[in-house]
């Protein structure tokens, strides 16, 4: 009789099975968070196309794991080369229950977390390989372009 393991996911990265709490895992989470923060942040009905932009490149990044022909069109990829961080207190615009605001400030710590996870990722020989550069740069670049979205509605 097969006994059912709950300690072990199947992978589609590397097509293999690895431990269930393996580093990918979280990492998948995490974007699926920062997608379901973005679908929240477009139900706000405000700066739809700008939005739908975020979640179009969050997935363009993702998929280039999978594909790595999958990449960001030209001016996405200037525009995230320049976006710098800027952190200011939301704090007091937060609290007034703006719920575009609180979605996109969510969808970029998911995504920085992300981030953390494929770092971590990339330090297992299996993955080593999977995870390059391009993910993880331009994953960190969309999570302070989000940031920025949610200030920049802030600051209208």
């Amino acid at each position: 009789m097969d006994e059912e393991r709950f300690d072990l996911a199947y992978c589609e990265l590397t097509d293999s099975i690895i431990k269930a709490d393996h580093p990918f895992f979280f990492y998948m989470s995490e974007i699926r968070m920062a997608q379901a923060e973005l679908g929240n942040a477009i139900s706000s009905a405000v700066r739809l196309q700008e939005t739908r932009s975020v979640l179009d490149m969050l997935d363009s990044i993702h998929d280039h794991l999978f594909e790595e022909d999958v990449e960001l069109p030209d001016r996405d990829r200037k525009m995230l080369n320049h976006a710098d961080e800027v952190w200011l207190d939301v704090k007091q615009k937060l609290g007034t229950g703006d719920r575009r605001i609180a979605s996109l400030m969510s969808a970029s710590a998911h995504m920085r977390n992300a981030v953390s996870y494929l770092i971590q990722v990339r330090s297992d020989p299996d993955f080593k390989d999977r995870i390059s550069d391009y993910v993880v740069k331009y994953l960190t670049k969309l999570s302070v372009y989000t940031y920025r979205e949610a200030i920049g509605h802030v600051l209208l």
